[in-house]
């Protein structure tokens, strides 16, 4: 039997979730079912509406599922105009010294898909340039991570303790010496202090549903939210152990309603990460003044997110370090199509993007 690509079908399932564990988890064998049961639904449930374009498997010479790529369709508004595209997620390849093409061959697949746009917010610099080969390329404003500080010694005992965990024992001082310099003042990341006319509070994911099309509208791109709609993307975005617990918040200016929402995952001690921050263009400032005051809040020793256009010049003002995280990539057929996109103000990452799968930050038993 031949190497060949094909659409993954149910009893690929147990497969590709045993990949996933091996390439991404670095664990040796699926704990349990719920990473199973998890790719079932996002392969073949609403996530995946519509008989193509679908997720690929790559078979090697004995048949046995060696390669994925998870394709999710959107559908995207461009002032008016419908873009049908397709985003892929969790391309990965089991043995890749064994079969050096079954990525490439993935990607080309997605990409002779029927889509109008292809697009990735996740990939990494070997996807980063297979994307390149095939003719796409990468969208440097959305290919940035930021980060905010807000505790400088609890950050440092934070990230020392990634990759040499009995670091973390220092937590207790390092908070007492954060604590001691924000009384007296001398925190020069201190979260920025409450702007008048503007109320930041709790908001459900029905709440979120109505307001985040309405703040969308600023972007040239962005996505339809009934295709998938947003409830759907919002309950997949509940749940990521590794990140901690959602918070979702809005922000109310007097007089005048929603302005600004953020998402974000939170745990005291530890750098809290953002799944979206949307706002008017007006307040966009002050809905990351928001975001980092309630953090601070929590315990948070900083802020971790993604950046796109419409983000950068209130980050840049607000001490914000920026460096390069996952490559925002992105093809067309059509080449003016690419061209419009790159030129545009384009709203394409977290529950625009593929952020909202618990395949991101998610733990499963």
């Amino acid at each position: 039997m031949a190497e060949t690509i094909r659409t993954c079908r149910r009893e690929d399932v147990r497969a590709v979730a045993g990949m996933f564990a091996r390439v991404f988890q670095g664990r040796k064998r699926l704990r349990g079912n719920g990473l199973a049961s998890y790719f079932e639904e996002v392969i073949f449930g609403r996530a995946a509406a519509g008989s193509d374009p679908r997720s690929r498997v790559f078979l090697d010479a004995k048949g046995d599922v060696r390669g994925f790529i998870g394709i999710w369709p959107r559908r995207l508004l461009m002032q008016g105009r419908t873009i049908e595209a397709a985003i892929a997620g969790s391309l990965m390849v089991d043995r890749p010294e064994e079969h050096p093409t079954a990525g490439a061959r993935l990607l080309r697949a997605f990409l002779a898909g029927p889509q109008e746009l292809s697009f990735s917010e996740t990939a990494n610099d070997i996807s980063q340039r297979m994307w390149e080969k095939a003719g796409g390329e990468r969208l440097a404003a959305s290919s940035l991570d930021w980060l905010r500080v807000l505790r400088p010694a609890g950050f440092a005992i934070a990230a020392a303790g990634k990759v040499f965990r009995p670091a973390s024992l220092l937590r207790p001082a390092a908070s007492g010496f954060d604590h001691l310099i924000e009384a007296r003042g001398r925190n020069p990341m201190a979260a920025p202090v409450e702007t008048t006319g503007f109320r930041d509070a709790e908001a459900t994911s029905a709440e979120l549903a109505e307001i985040i099309p309405a703040l969308s509208g600023s972007y040239v791109l962005h996505p339809d939210w009934q295709s998938p709609d947003l409830s759907f993307l919002l309950a997949h975005a509940e749940t990521k152990e590794r990140y901690g617990e959602l918070h979702r918040r809005v922000v109310y200016a007097r007089g005048r309603g929603p302005v600004g929402c953020y998402l974000y995952y939170a745990r005291r001690g530890e750098v809290a990460r953002v799944l979206q921050v949307l706002a008017l263009p007006e307040a966009v400032g002050v809905t990351l003044d928001n975001l980092f005051r309630h953090a601070a809040s929590l315990g948070c020793v900083g802020v971790r997110g993604r950046a796109d256009a419409a983000l950068l010049d209130a980050l840049i003002a607000r001490r914000c370090v920026l460096f390069h995280g996952a490559a925002m990539v992105m093809h067309a057929r059509d080449k003016a199509l690419l061209n419009e996109v790159r030129g545009s103000r384009a709203l394409l990452t977290g529950l625009a993007g593929e952020s909202w799968t618990r395949l991101i930050g998610g733990e499963f038993a």
